[in-house]
């Protein structure tokens, strides 16, 4: 390695004096962003929305899939994502990666080696060097999004301004991001040991790419997004504003809310409801009953919220809660939305 490359180790981020208190304006702002959370926090959707909200501000954005779920097809409600980037919405494109079809571009790119690069992928060395080696895997995925930050035009100019990333989740992203690392150490020499320093390069530029951490405000996601937060900083990685998806807003004014914090007897209530049709006791005890699950929910995200802030330092960026039996394209623009006003 030559004098002066960047090695990728714990104590980085203190050497770079990384700081993590970032403004929600700055959310589109680098080239890359790896959205990443615990399953079941909707990183997928917030990826999907970062995506067209980066349209909206006039960015010619690319949405990539790196595990194959095919969740894009479903949100966008198009034919199925593959290696091939299509334009799914005006200035916004879409792919899916996977680590056959990334080894085969890698190399034609590096070794002119079409007809090898076919054969290569349809025998077993494929799954022979990711058993061998898991990292490899994950280096030729990350190294498609970095061949596709820096493509450009003819004319010179990036081909996307904004590359968006539906990452594996918080659970896998830590060991996703050290395979560079972790090639290098393996391979001494050569153009692998290249991509793979090449590509640590772009994973501690915050300018080029960041991590984008999603959350609930409930306890488990909370943990262990402050516990990824706290590791990905000791990678030196960016972390942009965390994002606490499907966040409750009160559905009632103060004095309503109030009236149920302090208890309200069921006759009391009847006699509030009095002609409206809810006056009945089994409906007066079902709407104090939802009035009162309501205002519990609100005060354990109160609580959550307090506990990520005390846990990371990060602002916490939040994306509403959308009261709805299906999620697809128009949900994700309602979500873009929110987004897009924060960046303007």
């Amino acid at each position: 390695m030559t004098t002066g490359a960047r090695h990728w180790r714990p104590h980085l981020a203190a050497e770079r004096k990384v700081t993590h208190l970032v403004d929600a304006r700055t959310l589109l702002d680098p080239r890359v962003l790896l959205v990443t959370g615990k399953g079941g926090v909707g990183k997928s959707t917030a990826a999907a929305a970062l995506a067209i909200a980066s349209v909206r501000t006039g960015r010619r954005t690319c949405l990539v899939e790196v595990e194959g779920r095919q969740t894009m097809r479903a949100l966008f409600n198009t034919e199925p994502w593959d290696f091939d980037e299509r334009e799914v919405r005006q200035d916004l494109f879409g792919l899916s990666i996977d680590p056959e079809a990334s080894l085969a571009e890698y190399l034609a790119m590096f070794y002119g080696a079409r007809r090898l690069s076919r054969l290569v992928v349809n025998s077993t060395a494929v799954e022979f060097a990711t058993t061998a080696a898991p990292g490899i895997k994950d280096v030729l995925l990350i190294g498609k999004v970095k061949e596709m930050e820096r493509r450009r035009d003819p004319d010179g100019r990036f081909v996307y301004d904004m590359i968006v990333v539906d990452a594996p989740p918080t659970g896998r992203i830590l060991n996703f991001l050290r395979a560079p690392e972790a090639t290098t150490e393996l391979v001494r020499v050569g153009p692998i040991r290249e991509q793979a320093q090449s590509l640590i390069d772009l994973l501690l530029d915050p300018n080029r790419l960041r991590l984008q951490l999603v959350t609930l405000l409930e306890e488990m996601p909370v943990a262990e997004t402050a516990e990824s937060a706290q590791a990905l900083t000791e990678l030196g990685v960016q972390l942009n504003p965390i994002i606490a998806n499907r966040v409750l807003r009160p559905q009632a004014d103060a004095a309503t809310m109030k009236v149920l914090a302090d208890g309200i007897a069921a006759d009391t209530l009847q006699t509030v409801l009095a002609g409206s049709g809810f006056d009945d006791p089994a409906s007066a005890h079902a709407l104090r009953h939802l009035g009162e699950q309501h205002l519990r929910r609100l005060g354990l995200q109160d609580e959550m919220r307090a506990a990520l802030h005390e846990g990371v330092d990060v602002p916490v960026f939040e994306l509403p809660y959308l009261a709805t039996r299906s999620f697809a394209e128009n949900e994700v623009s309602l979500l873009a939305d929110v987004i897009s006003a924060a960046v303007s």
